[in-house]
């Protein structure tokens, strides 16, 4: 055999490194061997604390020979949380020798984790689901706030009830999701448990196919229903976050075919039924407020109705022949039922004894952005328009410079909120009137109707001051620029959503479809020390118990 200078140097190299590798020392974080209950190297207990924490574990091992040791540390140094902990349960010896009844509850602030660790002879009573709801339903979320103590505290209450045998009465013990299902998505597992699911969910059909392909396994409908029933009560088993996220991700889906995919009369019942359902739903997976959920949906539903009225062609040319039987334009007869409606808020204001200034107006307010914003519907009426808002400018200045108020039994009138309403009402509504009414044919018209716009605006956003409810007025520049370059830049969009045709109305077919840290504090804390008995005869642990991370 030829002798292979390159085979000879890579042997040398590696031996090399192997000799490098085991001849390099290990720096690893030395393991504590603890002599008392409560080690707190950081700090970060009271004295009460400590006091308290003392006799809770006292009060444990008197009535159940369970020694519940806590060992809090600023960092890992690169450990394993679960081994280190072991080592440290084992070592120190903590549970009576023989019953292996110890528990280690270690806290690592630095790392911003957390470890129960439980001895053998606990491990049917303190078991890993009931560990891991201590830390994820108790412990954390009270670390996230920052109060770590009290988290600690509250963990160790926990600890105390499984132990006496009444995890029954603390609710955060029942469920892994006390709050809701739906907050799950706020534990990082579950975005690990998602793709976990896909995957066995791909497996799952590729091995399907694999089974029903060749002609030993024909396909037969119990079958697939026990194949598809095993996959789907495993994924519910094992990873019910990720599930939970399924349905909801179909009940979207399910919910936007019937509100584009089917265009039937049946549809619409269908379609709300499906959004209704979301109340209940929200309800029981994030426990909210039940009038919360009302408003939320109702005005999400509406919404969506809204734009599937929208979209149904048969609706629309009924609308349109039922508009022209009345003598109105499809969009006129839109806007003027609106403002009919509208008179309720006068109508429930005068049931709660407002002021006739507040009544006036409110709905005047009311009605003239209900048109102001249909100018186009009118444009011919936009000088009757300007009349009618100045008259009702008039009739408001003096009922409420001339009107009796009544004395002190009338209600005050919050003057923030109306001239809140009067400015935005200019801002929105009369500059849309202005750019729509002004007609221009070159850019410097256009520029002299900005300007004049922008002025308006810059008027309006100091009401205050003109009226005299601020003690000065003074004209400022930055509101005009800023108005002006607004206006510019709105201009810019308008051009090229005109260009490219957007504003042209494309008819909707029923085949189209639709789519819709925790930052540590830095506060310093109070080193304490506690003494007390050490551990027992040295419990043997094997690993049971639960980790956490905030």
């Amino acid at each position: 055999m030829l002798w292979n200078p390159k085979t000879t140097f890579q042997f040398l190299f590696t031996i090399f490194l192997v000799h490098l590798i085991c001849l390099t020392p290990v720096f690893a974080k030395e393991t504590k061997i603890l002599t008392s209950p409560i080690t707190d190297e950081v700090g970060i207990l009271s004295s009460s604390q400590v006091t308290h924490l003392q006799s809770v574990i006292s009060d444990i091992e008197s009535k159940t020979g369970a020694q519940v040791f806590l060992y809090i540390i600023e960092s890992l140094e690169g450990e394993n949380l679960e081994s280190y902990s072991l080592q440290v349960a084992e070592q120190s010896k903590i549970g009576q020798k023989g019953k292996d009844n110890g528990v280690l509850v270690l806290l690592s602030v630095g790392d911003r984790k957390v470890r129960i660790e439980v001895g053998y002879g606990l491990e049917e009573t303190l078991t890993d689901v009931l560990c891991n709801r201590i830390i994820r339903n108790i412990m954390i979320p009270e670390f996230k706030k920052g109060d770590i103590p009290n988290g600690i505290l509250l963990g160790y209450d926990a600890i105390t009830l499984i132990l006496f045998g009444d995890a029954d009465s603390n609710p955060n013990l029942q469920t892994n999701y006390p709050d809701g299902i739906g907050t799950a998505f706020s534990n990082d597992n579950t975005v690990t448990n998602i793709g976990i699911s896909i995957v066995v969910l791909v497996v799952s059909g590729i091995g399907y196919f694999l089974l029903t392909d060749g002609k030993k396994f024909k396909r037969k409908i119990w079958l697939d229903v026990l194949y598809g029933g095993v996959v789907v009560a495993g994924l519910v088993y094992f990873l019910p976050d990720a599930v939970f996220y399924f349905f909801c991700f179909g009940i979207v889906a399910l919910n936007l075919y019937l509100l584009y995919g089917l265009w039937e009369w049946f549809s619409y019942p269908l379609a709300i039924f499906s959004l209704l359902f979301w109340i209940p739903f929200l309800q029981f997976s994030f426990h909210a407020e039940w009038i919360v959920l009302f408003w939320v949906i109702g005005i999400i539903g509406g919404i969506l109705l809204f734009i599937k009225l929208a979209l149904d062609e048969v609706l629309i040319q009924s609308y349109k022949n039922f508009a022209k039987q009345l003598g109105f334009s499809a969009s006129g007869l839109f806007f003027h039922s609106i403002a009919v409606l509208s008179f309720w808020y006068s109508i429930q204001s005068i049931l709660n004894q407002e002021r006739l200034f507040t009544i006036l107006y409110y709905q005047g307010l009311i009605l003239f952005t209900i048109y102001g914003f249909s100018i186009s519907v009118f444009q011919k009426h936009a000088l009757r328009y300007g009349i009618a808002f100045l008259l009702w400018l008039s009739v408001v200045a003096g009922i409420f410079f001339f009107w009796p108020t009544g004395g002190n039994t009338s209600p005050q009138i919050d003057f923030s909120n109306v001239f809140n309403s009067f400015q935005w009402f200019f801002c929105l509504v009369l500059g849309y009137v202005l750019a729509k009414s002004i007609q221009v044919k070159s850019w410097k018209t256009r520029v002299l109707k900005y300007g004049f716009i922008s002025l308006v605006w810059t008027f309006g956003f100091s009401i205050e001051g003109i009226l005299g409810f601020k003690d000065s007025f003074n004209f400022s520049i930055s509101t005009f620029i800023f108005s002006y370059f607004v206006l510019l830049l709105l201009h810019f969009f308008y051009t090229i959503w005109e260009e490219s045709d957007g504003s042209s109305y494309s008819s909707y077919s029923s085949s189209s479809s639709s789519s819709s840290s925790y930052t540590s504090s830095s506060s310093s804390y109070r080193s304490s020390s506690s003494s007390s008995s050490s551990g027992g005869g040295g419990g043997s642990f094997g690993g049971g118990g639960s980790s956490g991370s905030w």
